[in-house]
């Protein structure tokens, strides 16, 4: 038995008057609850029962050590019964990571939708271009959009996504619009900063097969909302998540370019928790939220 079999085992006796009725209650042997009073009181090195053949009383220290135990016993009791309520019903706060350019463009008009639905939720959202610690950093959801999700967490895929060549029909009227992947070499193209220098590869296929061309401009950023208003204001060409420039696109605030020499990119839009073992249900709720609302996407 643990320390704390020991304590309930002693407050059972207690409340029952004597070892014989605590081991029905316990259903263990009255020889074996004699053990657990005798081990627990040379751990202490004090005698918590005064013993005759016909009664069992506490001792002074016996009666302290009882009221100390039974506050212990019903901390841990309330503690169970608070983690337990968190296994049934979405509660508490969510902590949330995602870009700063998924967070402007859908996230931030969709929570007052979630939190509407669990009014017993409240979100703690951190915004970071940068690959947040899900872990260190206590994130019980992080948001990414990228061609490989972090295998050493949990993942759902919620949509399907892709980076594609815009630009405003401002810049294209003053500069001209490329033609082929080489005319960018004369484009100012926008460009991330350098720990994200891997989007600044520009991935085409033609007739040569599939080639990189790498980018470059006046300007460069370490954040993805920045470099998507920098596009929108007729800055340069950029290379953006699809699903955030829609609703640009078909509004005619931004220009699809190159299409036709795309290649295959794929990146997704994911879902990272650190585990799936009795996972919250608030990440659950969330998690189905977001899933839901990115497929009706409106």
């Amino acid at each position: 038995m643990s320390r704390l079999q020991d304590l309930e085992v002693f407050v059972q006796v207690v409340n029952s008057g004597n070892f014989a009725k605590a081991a029905v209650v316990l259903e263990i042997s009255p020889s074996a609850i004699s053990r657990r009073i005798s081990h627990l009181e040379d751990q202490l090195g004090v005698r918590l029962f005064n013993r005759t053949t016909r009664s069992l009383s506490l001792t002074e220290v016996g009666e302290r050590y009882f009221k100390r135990c039974l506050s212990i016993l019903a901390d841990l009791e309330s503690a169970d019964r608070e983690a337990k309520q968190h296994s049934k019903q979405p509660q508490g706060i969510l902590h949330v990571s995602c870009s700063t350019m998924f967070a402007h463009n859908y996230l931030l008009r969709r929570i007052p939708e979630f939190l509407a639905h669990y009014s017993r939720l409240s979100i703690q959202l951190v915004l970071s271009d940068n690959v947040v610690d899900v872990v260190g950093e206590g994130i019980d959801v992080a948001i990414r959009i990228s061609e490989l999700a972090d295998s050493s967490l949990i993942t759902r895929r919620l949509v399907s996504d892709c980076r594609i060549i815009c630009a405003a029909p401002a810049y294209l009227a003053r500069y001209g619009t490329p033609k082929t992947p080489d005319d960018l070499a004369t484009h100012n193209c926008l460009a991330l900063n350098a720990y994200k220098t891997t989007l600044n590869q520009w991935r085409f296929r033609d007739l040569v097969g599939l080639r990189e061309i790498s980018v470059g401009g006046n300007f460069t950023v370490d954040s993805g909302i920045a470099l998507y208003d920098a596009v929108l204001a007729g800055l340069g060409i950029a290379r953006v998540s699809a699903f955030l420039a829609d609703q640009a696109l078909r509004s005619g605030q931004l220009i699809r370019i190159l299409s036709e020499y795309e290649a295959e990119n794929d990146v997704g839009i994911y879902a990272i928790f650190p585990s799936n073992r009795h996972l919250l249900p608030k990440v659950l709720c969330f998690v189905e939220f977001l899933c839901h609302s990115l497929h009706s996407k409106g």
